[in-house]
């Protein structure tokens, strides 16, 4: 079978980097972590925040930015050479800047946080330096070969956010519960506001983030029960601690375009044992409920059901076999 993934609709914002040392577009990258920095909000005070990451010793630091540049960032390269800067030339969805930072990244293992997140400290451990219990910690995650680590987060006031999310089946449909992370290594189906140390080869070979999923919490809940339905994992440590600077985000689960197609390539998959199916005999129901005129819909079914297909030996189970084995604490 190929290695190479197939991910639907898959599609790439055009964007330029400038600064960085040259050395890291030559060779790849010995340190194990990179840290992809999101912009969000106002309250990014971009000099300390950079400052504060550069003096943390991380391997590697990429900044998403754009399409609307902000006028500091040629002087910002200048004092951080050592920083990367991915000036997007369009809007791109939260899971898209991930696609494309990691895919620019040099390193095994990248942590995906946002400007008004604290980076955290080392994990906890018995002796060693700072440095040293990072690299224990990354080298144990990589060697697991965890397609993505969540950290358990705070809200800026010190509070636990529950942000382990947990599936259910209430009435034959698919409920995400919130669960706050009461045991080290929980499995949540997806990452929390996008937070997490992704591990890069295994990421890409699960095809990312679907970047024509313009709701982040489709795109997100679709990577996620994608990444479970093929065999992956996303686990809590909790010692590794995020915390908030701002308000914690608030995020639209309502049915809209995104859910559609999210609704088809996981909820509507059977896995028989070998393969993943979407059978034909759902193609009516869809047509039906799906709000697309009749000829739309069936052209977007046919094109998900080719996706399944292509895709169709990566599926390990469905989603009430994953449901029926998901472990829930007391």
């Amino acid at each position: 079978m190929s290695t190479t993934v197939t991910i639907f609709k898959k599609r790439k914002v055009p964007y330029t980097v400038i600064g960085g040392p040259k050395v890291d577009r030559i060779r790849k990258s010995r340190a194990p972590l990179a840290l992809l920095l999101l912009n969000r909000g106002s309250r990014f005070y971009r000099h300390e925040k950079l400052q504060e990451l550069r003096e943390a010793g991380i391997g590697e630091i990429l900044c998403v930015e754009g399409p609307r540049i902000s006028y500091d960032i040629e002087p910002l390269s200048r004092e951080f050479p050592e920083i990367r800067f991915l000036l997007l030339q369009e809007e791109a969805s939260p899971g898209e800047k991930i696609n494309i930072g990691i895919e620019e990244c040099r390193t095994r293992l990248t942590f995906v946080i946002w400007s008004d997140m604290d980076f955290p400290g080392p994990p906890e451990g018995e002796g060693g330096s700072a440095s040293e219990r990072w690299q224990l910690f990354l080298q144990e995650i990589e060697d697991k070969e965890i397609l993505c680590t969540v950290p358990q987060l705070h809200s800026s006031a010190g509070q636990v956010v529950p942000s382990i999310q947990v599936p259910a089946l209430i009435k034959g449909k698919l409920k995400v519960m919130p669960w706050k992370p009461v045991q080290e290594g929980m499995r949540s189906l997806f990452p929390f506001d996008y937070c997490g140390i992704y591990h890069r080869s295994r990421y890409l070979l699960s095809g990312g983030y679907d970047t024509w999923m313009d709701n982040p919490y489709w795109q997100k809940l679709d990577f996620g029960l994608r990444s479970f339905l093929w065999g992956e994992q996303i686990l809590c440590r909790r010692d590794v601690v995020v915390r908030y600077s701002g308000e914690t985000v608030s995020e639209d689960s309502s049915a809209d375009i995104s859910y559609k197609l999210f609704f088809l390539k996981n909820l509507a998959v059977h896995f028989n044992g070998e393969i993943g199916v979407l059978p034909p005999s759902k193609r009516f129901a869809y047509c039906l409920r799906s709000d697309s005129r009749w000829l739309d819909a069936r052209n977007e079914f046919r094109e998900v059901q080719t996706w399944v297909h292509q895709n169709r030996y990566r599926f390990k189970s469905d989603l009430q076999s994953l449901v029926n084995h998901w472990e829930i604490p007391e």
